[in-house]
Protein backbone atom coordinates (compact mmCIF):
# COMPACT_ATOMS: atom_id res chain seq x y z
CA UNK A 1 0.00 0.00 0.00
CA UNK A 2 1.52 3.39 -0.79
CA UNK A 3 1.67 6.05 1.97
CA UNK A 4 -0.65 8.55 0.16
CA UNK A 5 -3.55 5.01 0.23
CA UNK A 6 -2.17 4.64 3.78
CA UNK A 7 -3.40 8.30 4.73
CA UNK A 8 -6.21 7.73 2.81
CA UNK A 9 -7.35 4.64 4.99
CA UNK A 10 -6.07 6.39 8.35
CA UNK A 11 -8.59 9.22 7.98
CA UNK A 12 -11.75 7.62 6.66
CA UNK A 13 -11.13 5.34 9.28
CA UNK A 14 -11.30 8.39 12.44
CA UNK A 15 -13.70 10.27 10.56
CA UNK A 16 -16.26 9.06 12.44
CA UNK A 17 -14.53 9.64 16.00
CA UNK A 18 -15.30 13.19 16.79
CA UNK A 19 -16.42 13.53 20.71
CA UNK A 20 -20.32 12.61 20.84
CA UNK A 21 -22.64 14.73 22.91
CA UNK A 22 -22.20 13.07 26.31
CA UNK A 23 -20.79 13.07 29.68
CA UNK A 24 -17.45 13.62 30.20
CA UNK A 25 -15.03 10.33 29.47
CA UNK A 26 -11.76 8.91 27.89
CA UNK A 27 -13.24 10.62 24.52
CA UNK A 28 -14.23 14.25 26.02
CA UNK A 29 -17.62 15.24 26.65
CA UNK A 30 -19.37 18.18 29.05
CA UNK A 31 -18.89 18.67 32.39
CA UNK A 32 -20.94 20.93 35.27
CA UNK A 33 -20.40 22.96 37.95
CA UNK A 34 -23.75 24.55 39.76
CA UNK A 35 -22.85 27.99 41.17
CA UNK A 36 -25.62 28.90 42.54
CA UNK A 37 -29.59 27.91 41.92
CA UNK A 38 -29.49 29.52 38.44
CA UNK A 39 -26.43 29.97 37.81
CA UNK A 40 -23.91 27.11 36.25
CA UNK A 41 -20.52 26.60 34.92
CA UNK A 42 -20.45 24.49 31.56
CA UNK A 43 -16.93 22.81 29.82
CA UNK A 44 -16.87 20.66 27.14
CA UNK A 45 -13.58 18.73 25.64
CA UNK A 46 -13.38 17.33 22.30
CA UNK A 47 -11.13 14.98 21.09
CA UNK A 48 -8.63 15.18 17.84
CA UNK A 49 -11.09 14.95 16.09
CA UNK A 50 -13.90 17.43 17.08
CA UNK A 51 -13.51 21.11 15.51
CA UNK A 52 -13.60 23.77 17.39
CA UNK A 53 -17.35 25.00 15.98
CA UNK A 54 -18.55 21.40 17.12
CA UNK A 55 -17.26 21.62 20.52
CA UNK A 56 -18.57 25.19 21.29
CA UNK A 57 -22.07 24.03 19.79
CA UNK A 58 -22.54 21.16 22.56
CA UNK A 59 -21.46 23.54 25.28
CA UNK A 60 -24.30 25.56 24.46
CA UNK A 61 -26.59 22.82 23.67
CA UNK A 62 -25.30 21.48 27.29
CA UNK A 63 -26.49 24.68 28.79
CA UNK A 64 -29.68 25.15 27.25
CA UNK A 65 -30.44 21.34 28.58
CA UNK A 66 -29.72 22.21 31.79
CA UNK A 67 -31.14 25.36 31.67
CA UNK A 68 -34.46 23.27 31.07
CA UNK A 69 -33.72 20.67 34.21
CA UNK A 70 -33.47 23.61 36.34
CA UNK A 71 -36.75 25.34 35.29
CA UNK A 72 -35.72 27.56 32.73
CA UNK A 73 -36.82 28.96 29.69
CA UNK A 74 -33.80 31.54 28.98
CA UNK A 75 -30.03 31.91 29.68
CA UNK A 76 -27.53 34.60 29.18
CA UNK A 77 -23.93 33.62 28.74
CA UNK A 78 -22.30 35.71 31.55
CA UNK A 79 -18.15 34.54 30.28
CA UNK A 80 -16.76 32.03 27.61
CA UNK A 81 -13.72 30.69 26.94
CA UNK A 82 -12.91 28.97 23.87
CA UNK A 83 -9.33 27.00 23.72
CA UNK A 84 -7.69 23.63 23.12
CA UNK A 85 -4.56 21.78 23.86
CA UNK A 86 -2.16 20.39 21.13
CA UNK A 87 -0.48 17.59 20.72
CA UNK A 88 1.05 15.45 18.02
CA UNK A 89 1.17 11.75 16.68
CA UNK A 90 3.38 9.51 15.02
CA UNK A 91 2.22 7.21 12.36
CA UNK A 92 4.65 4.88 11.00
CA UNK A 93 3.99 2.60 7.85
CA UNK A 94 6.06 0.15 6.41
CA UNK A 95 6.60 -2.84 3.73
CA UNK A 96 8.73 -5.24 2.76
CA UNK A 97 9.49 -5.77 -1.17
CA UNK A 98 12.07 -8.40 -3.53
CA UNK A 99 14.88 -6.46 -2.53
CA UNK A 100 14.08 -6.24 1.99
CA UNK A 101 11.81 -4.34 4.26
CA UNK A 102 11.48 -0.45 3.69
CA UNK A 103 9.89 1.90 6.19
CA UNK A 104 8.68 5.41 6.83
CA UNK A 105 6.67 7.74 9.42
CA UNK A 106 5.50 11.18 9.66
CA UNK A 107 4.04 13.72 12.88
CA UNK A 108 1.05 15.33 12.51
CA UNK A 109 -0.46 17.63 15.14
CA UNK A 110 -3.60 16.85 17.01
CA UNK A 111 -5.70 19.84 18.63
CA UNK A 112 -7.83 18.54 21.25
CA UNK A 113 -11.02 22.03 21.61
CA UNK A 114 -12.49 23.06 24.63
CA UNK A 115 -15.29 25.08 25.26
CA UNK A 116 -16.35 26.80 28.74
CA UNK A 117 -19.56 28.86 29.82
CA UNK A 118 -20.84 30.28 32.70
CA UNK A 119 -24.45 30.39 32.48
CA UNK A 120 -27.23 32.23 34.25
CA UNK A 121 -31.15 30.88 33.70
CA UNK A 122 -34.08 32.56 34.04
CA UNK A 123 -37.96 31.41 34.26
CA UNK A 124 -39.15 34.16 32.58
CA UNK A 125 -37.13 37.06 30.28
CA UNK A 126 -36.67 39.85 32.12
CA UNK A 127 -38.25 43.11 29.95
CA UNK A 128 -35.09 44.41 28.01
CA UNK A 129 -32.81 41.47 28.34
CA UNK A 130 -31.50 40.02 25.44
CA UNK A 131 -31.31 35.72 26.40
CA UNK A 132 -31.21 32.99 24.27
CA UNK A 133 -34.49 30.93 23.83
CA UNK A 134 -33.63 27.71 25.68
CA UNK A 135 -35.92 25.22 23.72
CA UNK A 136 -35.19 26.70 20.63
CA UNK A 137 -31.39 26.49 21.06
CA UNK A 138 -31.69 23.04 22.38
CA UNK A 139 -33.82 21.99 19.19
CA UNK A 140 -31.75 23.80 16.65
CA UNK A 141 -28.58 22.02 17.42
CA UNK A 142 -29.84 18.54 17.82
CA UNK A 143 -31.30 19.35 14.26
CA UNK A 144 -27.73 20.55 13.19
CA UNK A 145 -26.22 17.36 14.54
CA UNK A 146 -28.85 14.79 14.09
CA UNK A 147 -28.81 14.34 17.42
CA UNK A 148 -32.13 12.20 19.43
CA UNK A 149 -33.87 13.98 22.24
CA UNK A 150 -35.03 12.96 25.73
CA UNK A 151 -37.40 10.22 23.85
CA UNK A 152 -35.14 8.92 21.65
CA UNK A 153 -36.48 11.07 18.44
CA UNK A 154 -34.13 12.25 15.66
CA UNK A 155 -34.86 15.99 14.88
CA UNK A 156 -33.90 16.22 10.75
CA UNK A 157 -33.52 19.19 8.27
CA UNK A 158 -35.67 19.03 5.11
CA UNK A 159 -35.35 20.81 2.12
CA UNK A 160 -38.15 23.34 1.26
CA UNK A 161 -38.04 25.51 -1.94
CA UNK A 162 -38.66 28.39 -3.18
CA UNK A 163 -39.25 29.64 -6.65
CA UNK A 164 -36.64 33.08 -6.87
CA UNK A 165 -36.97 33.47 -10.55
CA UNK A 166 -36.72 31.49 -13.72
CA UNK A 167 -34.99 28.28 -13.06
CA UNK A 168 -33.77 29.59 -9.73
CA UNK A 169 -34.71 27.47 -6.91
CA UNK A 170 -33.23 28.71 -3.42
CA UNK A 171 -33.54 28.25 0.31
CA UNK A 172 -33.39 25.20 2.79
CA UNK A 173 -35.67 25.76 5.84
CA UNK A 174 -35.91 23.39 9.04
CA UNK A 175 -38.97 21.59 9.90
CA UNK A 176 -40.44 20.20 13.04
CA UNK A 177 -39.59 23.45 14.83
CA UNK A 178 -40.67 23.80 18.47
CA UNK A 179 -44.75 23.52 18.92
CA UNK A 180 -44.51 26.91 20.58
CA UNK A 181 -41.94 29.51 20.82
CA UNK A 182 -41.62 30.41 24.43
CA UNK A 183 -40.49 33.83 23.31
CA UNK A 184 -43.35 34.73 20.85
CA UNK A 185 -45.92 33.57 24.21
CA UNK A 186 -44.55 35.55 26.96
CA UNK A 187 -44.24 38.40 24.98
CA UNK A 188 -47.95 37.29 23.82
CA UNK A 189 -48.98 37.12 27.48
CA UNK A 190 -47.24 40.58 28.19
CA UNK A 191 -49.40 42.17 25.52
CA UNK A 192 -52.48 41.11 27.31
CA UNK A 193 -50.87 42.50 30.76
CA UNK A 194 -50.59 45.43 29.46
CA UNK A 195 -53.49 46.10 27.59
CA UNK A 196 -55.23 44.90 31.04
CA UNK A 197 -53.47 47.91 32.73
CA UNK A 198 -51.90 45.35 34.74
CA UNK A 199 -47.89 44.88 35.18
CA UNK A 200 -45.28 42.26 33.88
CA UNK A 201 -46.20 38.47 33.73
CA UNK A 202 -44.22 35.47 35.18
CA UNK A 203 -44.44 31.99 34.46
CA UNK A 204 -46.72 29.48 36.70
CA UNK A 205 -45.85 25.65 37.12
CA UNK A 206 -49.10 24.87 35.04
CA UNK A 207 -48.03 26.10 31.96
CA UNK A 208 -49.84 29.46 32.47
CA UNK A 209 -48.88 32.84 33.13
CA UNK A 210 -49.88 35.56 35.86
CA UNK A 211 -49.82 39.74 36.55
CA UNK A 212 -50.28 41.45 39.11
CA UNK A 213 -53.42 44.03 38.44
CA UNK A 214 -55.23 46.74 40.68
CA UNK A 215 -57.90 44.39 41.33
CA UNK A 216 -55.95 41.33 42.10
CA UNK A 217 -53.72 38.83 40.33
CA UNK A 218 -54.81 37.89 36.83
CA UNK A 219 -54.09 34.67 35.55
CA UNK A 220 -53.63 34.14 31.95
CA UNK A 221 -53.76 30.73 29.69
CA UNK A 222 -51.75 30.75 26.19
CA UNK A 223 -52.36 28.43 23.31
CA UNK A 224 -49.49 28.96 21.06
CA UNK A 225 -49.07 32.96 20.95
CA UNK A 226 -52.83 33.61 21.71
CA UNK A 227 -53.89 34.90 25.08
CA UNK A 228 -56.55 35.16 27.29
CA UNK A 229 -57.29 35.76 30.80
CA UNK A 230 -59.26 33.33 32.64
CA UNK A 231 -59.74 34.31 36.05
CA UNK A 232 -58.81 37.00 38.88
CA UNK A 233 -57.55 35.95 42.34
CA UNK A 234 -57.51 38.74 44.92
CA UNK A 235 -54.39 39.42 46.77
Amino acid sequence: MSKRAFLLVVVLSLAGCATAYQSKGMTGGFSETDLGPTSFKIAFSGNGFTSAERASDFAMLRAADKSIEDGCNYFGVMNEADGGSTSSVTIANAGYGRHGAWGSAFTTPIFKPNSMLLIRCFAVQPPGAELFDAHYIAHSIRTKYQIPDSSGHTTRTAAVTSQAGPGIVTASAQVAAPAANIAQQVLAAQRLSTGQGCGDVSANPDGTFQASCPAGTMIIECSGTSCRPVRMKAD
